[in-house]
């Protein structure tokens, strides 16, 4: 079940419209129409390759999330991590992609150009992402909390650790009545 909501979830992150063109366009370098094969081929290596690197560090910062025992910290992180498993597994498919529609000489290299582009900019943003998760956390109060105290100059110089508790106040002893005299009353 979770395989198939991640398909999805990567399926429309690609759909994207105009704005994610202009993204690819930069991430590119150009237009990926006016791009020959053999730079289509190299310019989809160098994207893979820096996704990978992306993928390396987000799992050293899973990690680092183990080793100091946030729970999370580690299931930010490996949200993200999941995240950009599911978009370098689309980008390699697009990639083998590319080469086949390069080797038939197909007009649809363009588009998967654009897929891993389009991946390699999502899983930027998630690395990015995965660094905050380890940063924006640092001021949760947990167990290994400490208090320093520094008193002002200036203030009488009194320990109050040392101190005896105050003397509890003194009870008078309860008032005893008599039985009554009366058996009607």
């Amino acid at each position: 079940m979770s395989r198939k909501i991640a398909g999805l979830l990567v399926a429309s992150a690609l759909l994207v419209g105009n704005a994610s063109a202009q993204t690819v366009s930069y991430v590119t370098g150009g237009n990926p129409a006016g791009l020959s094969d053999k730079q289509k081929l190299e310019r989809a290596s160098e994207n893979l390759d820096r996704m990978k690197a992306a993928l390396r560090q987000v799992l050293g910062r899973v990690e680092e999330a183990r080793n100091e025992k946030d729970v999370v910290k580690l299931n930010c992180v490996n949200e993200k991590l999941t995240q950009i498993k599911a978009l370098l597994k689309v980008a390699e498919q697009a990639d083998i992609a590319l080469r086949e529609a390069i080797a038939m000489n197909d007009a649809g290299s363009d588009a998967e150009y654009s897929k891993v582009g389009i991946a390699r900019t999502k899983v930027d943003a998630l690395r990015g992402d995965a660094d905050q998760c380890i940063g924006q956390l640092a001021y949760v109060v947990d167990e290994r909390t400490t208090v320093e105290v520094q008193q002002p100059e200036g203030l009488p110089g009194r320990d109050v650790t040392n101190n005896r508790p105050p003397p509890l106040p003194s009870v008078p002893a309860p008032i005893v009545r008599p039985p009554a005299a009366s058996r009607f009353y």
